[in-house]
């Protein structure tokens, strides 16, 4: 069987990964404390849905508590940045990066007992492709072609050469669902989810926990998952997160708040980070006023100092940004640093937009978090010593913020975080003016060629230049702010018993090797 999915847009999120193996003591409860085959989680925020054509792989879109569910087909490993098989025994190109082959591990099954087969995917990949789902992943997979080989094959065919598609696969196309409840229920398979995952889901009491128990279809039943039982708890706010697990009320967290590693430090609590490329950002609408103007963009950088933000912020635990890929990354350009503090030009460029009847004036949109209140309210008093500008905050719930500016664009600016370990696929998805995650809308043709070339190729030379091109316009253009460093940090309770935890993508967790001591 053939076909070929249609194109049309829609978004996704960021990429990298650690791995924690730790020990110590514990207690028990199911709903806090851990015994020696129960975990309680802290999960950044509630997830709106677990289907997958929702869900993707970051904490801010449910990806954690999916990835318990469904496993992935393959996950990108942080330490060499290359896909890594699961569920998927391999994936291999051909035809210089236009045609690839997936093969699955034999015998997988959903914990329905539906077989999770080379139809199976196919299925899936599909629906991401029908408008009438509004998937997160559509672009991801418009004008792929899918054959389906045997039980265990399946054969894509690209619109493009692309010789790192086993990394969109496991970044953008790794949950897989089970045919057999989609179709008995496709509205409800979002709350009722079923995977082929190291766990099922047992119970859900929205904006309190899911309770998940072992899946014994599982097809490394015997050795993983090593828990009969596991709680994810969605807690927002960071303070409250690092009491619980204080208190044993939990005993792991991921996250990406430098506050909070440096809060977790200072209460002796074990902490593992890893810093990643990207970071913390203000995007720019450039498809709009104001900031389609570069001199819009350019003043609200140069106000800005990430340094002085980090202390105030951060007391001085999270990085300022100096180059969008971090020091130390094969593809970083020095020759490329980002707009540096400098308010006098800044004021000579808001003075030049007033001139033509243009003063900045905007609205910034953020979370209802409280860290991003502390960095909205440090804009603000950056701000309020300038003239000819003016600007306003709105704070959003997740799914209100997801909805307003990554899925409808209706923003002028707001606030973002994006992390890699190598570029692909995720500066692909967010700088090219075709990719899912161009929220600014930022249209550049050199850019766009630039990424291009990068992705048809493994050649770490070409891919080198490619990327110092775009590294350049991105300090030239200021299509987004960037000012801190992004990392991912595990951290256990001191009293926790924990092996195995391996943290991929933004902080998700390989749920098939987390365990006790």
């Amino acid at each position: 069987m053939r076909s070929v999915l249609p194109r049309r847009p829609a978004l996704v999120a960021a990429l990298l990964g650690l791995t924690l193996t730790t020990t110590a003591c514990g207690d028990d409860s199911a709903s806090g404390g851990s015994s020696r085959d129960a975990m309680t989680v802290l999960v950044t925020q509630e997830a709106r849905s677990l289907d997958p054509i929702v869900a993707s792989l970051s904490q801010i879109t449910g990806g954690t508590q999916a990835a318990a569910v469904f496993d992935v087909l393959l996950w990108i490993d942080p330490k060499t940045g290359r896909a890594q098989p699961q569920l998927a025994e391999s994936a291999t190109a051909s035809e210089g990066g236009r045609v690839w082959t997936l093969r699955l591990r034999p015998d997988l099954r959903f914990s329905d007992g539906t077989p999770l087969d080379a139809e199976a995917v196919r299925f899936n990949w599909e629906r991401h492709a029908d408008p009438a789902n509004k998937s997160l992943q559509a672009r991801v997979v418009a004008g792929i072609g899918i054959s389906v080989a045997d039980s265990r094959t399946v054969r894509v065919t690209l619109p493009a050469p692309n010789a790192h598609f086993d990394k969109v696969i496991a970044h953008n196309l790794a949950f897989i669902g089970s045919p057999t409840a989609i179709r008995a229920d496709p509205k409800g398979f979002g709350a009722k989810p079923v995977g082929a995952g190291p766990y099922r889901l047992e119970s859900w009491v929205r904006d309190q926990q899911m309770v998940f128990e072992r899946n014994p279809k599982y097809w490394q039943v015997g050795s993983r998952p090593p828990l009969r039982q596991l709680v994810l708890k969605p807690v927002v706010d960071q303070s409250q997160r690092l009491a619980m697990l204080g208190a044993d009320q939990a005993q792991v967290l991921t996250t990406a708040q430098a506050k909070l590693m440096g809060d977790a430090r200072k209460a002796g609590l074990p902490v593992v980070t890893e810093g990643k490329s990207g970071g913390f950002m203000t995007l720019f609408n450039t498809a709009r006023p104001p900031f389609d103007d570069p001199r819009a963009r350019r003043a609200f950088a140069l106000i800005m100092d990430p340094a002085a933000r980090a202390k105030v912020v951060t007391d001085d635990a999270g990085k300022p940004l100096s180059t969008f890929l971090r020091p130390g990354s094969d593809f970083v350009a020095s020759d490329a640093p980002l707009p540096a503090n400098n308010r006098v030009e800044a004021q000579r460029l808001l003075d030049a937009l007033a001139a033509e009847g243009k003063p900045l004036n905007f609205t910034y949109s953020t979370y209802n978090s409280p860290g991003s209140h502390v960095t909205a309210e440090y804009w603000l008093a950056q701000i309020a010593t300038m003239k000819n500008i003016t600007m306003r905050t709105e704070f959003l719930e997740g799914t209100q913020y997801l909805q307003k500016v990554q899925i409808q664009r209706q923003f002028e600016a707001g606030e973002f975080v994006l992390s890699f370990d190598d570029p692909e696929p995720v500066l692909f998805n967010f700088l090219h003016s075709g990719g899912q995650d161009n929220h600014m809308q930022w249209k550049n043709p050199a850019v766009d060629g630039a990424l291009e070339r990068a992705r048809a190729t493994t050649d770490p030379e070409v891919r080198r230049a490619a990327y110092a091109e775009v590294q350049r316009a991105l300090a030239e253009d200021v299509p987004v702010f960037a000012y801190e460093q992004a990392f991912t940090a595990a951290i256990r309770a001191k009293n926790a018993k924990v092996v195995d935890l391996t943290v991929f993508e933004d902080g998700l967790i390989m749920f098939d090797r987390l365990g006790p001591a």
